[in-house]
């Protein structure tokens, strides 16, 4: 039992260890985008809000979701 145990520790120990020179392309530069699909909506107030009405000023849009 003790050599299963040993051996998967210095398994898992050389899977962990040293550097390994990896050939890395150098990053892509960013993009501005061409232009964003008309996108409308209300807001919590019930107003009505469009994507136009944000042009020229940068904008997050947050597509994410925790369900």
């Amino acid at each position: 039992m003790r050599i299963v145990v040993l051996l998967a520790l210095a398994t898992a120990l050389a899977a962990c260890g040293g550097e390994t020179e990896t050939a890395t392309a150098p990053p892509a530069q960013a993009t501005t985008a061409a232009g964003a699909s008309a996108v409308a909506g209300t807001t919590l107030d019930g107003e009505p809000i469009s994507l136009d009405d944000f042009r020229g000023k940068p904008v997050f849009v947050n597509v994410w979701s925790s369900w």
